[in-house]
């Protein structure tokens, strides 16, 4: 294991460890294995939660699938949002790192985008701007596509890798045999009822504050990036981290590239959302209980942190919406999404995380120990590492993302939320009655782009 530290170690590295009670480079053997082939439908041309879809799926699947990843694309695709550097779909897809063109390679985990039915067996992607869904390629449903916008699709796009690479890599052995998906209108609603469906898009956040730009932060980034803003100059994101790009965040942050090994992760995530025209502030520092909101500063925050100190403190900073997830850290749970929001929830930020909590999974060092001279700190801090992928990431955020334009839309507040990607149910979701549209309006909103 000779040159891995804790800075480069490869985090789904460690679930194909811990699976196959493999050695590390054994483990990244296994990864480069899987390849991965998106087939899109004619669908593309006109859907941009469908080209949102494939984006994700070719973001997020290439740090997964380090076979490669391949794209079939019927003609010359016009871009529904915008791109820098790209006018068709196929130009975004090329600048992703997926080759376009090329037929299923052997042993591919087959995706495929829209309606299309072809010879390929795998999993097929649905999706509109509010409901994003998973079935069996060969399943007929009768999805009706309601408002259309990238939303959905980023959800859609990450459930679907999720899916297909638990199963490619021997992780999970619960295969799509019927039709999954989630409103993201209403989550506790099945996502083809009519009214999962949810309204048309009108109108965006002004401003936002990301809480933390690690895996879950560099996600809301993406997902935020493809919303249509009419005009984006007069949208203003606070980027709030400390930390630099590490290569070891490749494998799960779906902004970083190799390029960008030590630049500030505020500074990755304000190229993303300038080049779209938003405008960007960042706060390069840590967030405790003395930081407090100015009054003409955003009164919504993304919180994006795995601690549990940070999370304590959200509520003392003067934010009228915080919306907050998490994610599993263990083989187990490392595709579970938890979603809170504050404040004036059940519970309080301060009583849900009193404590740190531990992580009570066990990990074999001699899984580690290809190299007699390696140090046993650097080990320790290995070992330690949360198990974290980028498509679990993805549907986070839209989740995330989902609440607050709900919130804009007059739907209601969700105080919890909890989903496990690889164990697909209908969540419960608990909402809270009251004007959610107030606790938003004086954040300030703009009009959303249409057509």
């Amino acid at each position: 294991m000779s040159g891995v530290t804790a800075q480069n170690f490869d985090r789904l590295a460690k679930a194909m460890m811990q699976r196959h009670n493999v050695t590390y480079s054994r483990a990244i053997e296994l990864l480069a294995s899987l390849r991965l082939h998106l087939i899109c439908g004619d669908e593309i041309h006109t859907s941009a939660a469908l080209q949102a879809a494939l984006l994700t799926a070719v973001n997020s699947g290439k740090r997964a699938f380090r076979g490669g990843v391949s794209v079939e694309i019927p003609g010359e695709v016009k871009l529904r949002f915008p791109w820098p550097g790209a006018e068709t779909l196929a130009d975004a897809v090329s600048s992703l790192g997926a080759t376009v063109g090329v037929k299923p390679p052997l042993y591919a985990s087959i995706l495929i985008f829209g309606e299309t039915l072809v010879r390929e067996k795998g999993l097929r992607v649905l999706c509109d701007g509010w409901r994003a869904g998973v079935l069996p390629s060969g399943a007929r449903i009768d999805f009706e596509a309601g408002a259309d916008f990238a939303l959905a699709g980023v959800f859609a796009g990450g459930l679907a890798v999720s899916r297909a690479f638990l199963s490619a890599a021997g992780i999970c052995n619960r295969d799509v045999t019927e039709p999954i998906g989630i409103s993201i209108w209403k989550p506790d609603t099945h996502w083809l009822s009519p009214e999962a469906m949810g309204p048309a898009l009108a109108l965006l956040p002004q401003k936002l504050w990301l809480l933390g730009l690690g895996h879950l932060g560099q996600a809301y980034t993406w997902t935020l990036g493809m919303l249509p803003f009419a005009e984006p100059s007069r949208t203003t994101i606070f980027l709030q981290d400390f930390d630099s790009v590490e290569p070891g965040n490749w494998s799960a942050g779906l902004l970083c590239e190799a390029n960008g090994v030590g630049k500030m992760k505020t500074r990755l995530c304000a190229d993303w959302l300038q080049t779209r025209g938003l405008q960007t502030r960042m706060i390069e520092r840590a967030f405790d209980e003395r930081l407090h909101r100015q009054s003409d500063e955003p009164r919504v925050a993304l919180c994006g942190f795995d601690n549990a100190e940070s999370r304590r403190s959200l509520e003392d900073v003067g934010f009228e919406l915080i919306v907050e997830s998490g994610l599993g850290a263990t083989l187990d749970r490392f595709d579970r999404i938890v979603l809170h929001t504050f404040p004036d929830a059940s519970d309080k930020a301060r009583d849900i995380w009193a404590k740190n909590q531990a992580d009570e999974s066990t990990f074999d060092l001699s899984l580690l120990e290809e190299d007699e001279e390696e140090c046993g700190i650097v080990l320790q801090e290995i070992a330690g590492k949360s198990i974290s992928s980028s498509f679990t990431g993805a549907c986070a955020s839209a989740l995330v993302v989902g609440e607050v334009l709900r919130a804009i839309h007059g739907g209601k507040r969700r105080e919890l939320v909890v989903l496990h990607l690889r164990d697909f149910e209908i969540p419960k979701s608990p909402h809270r009655e009251e004007n959610y549209q107030l606790r938003v309006a004086r954040n300030g909103i703009v009009s959303a782009a249409t057509g």
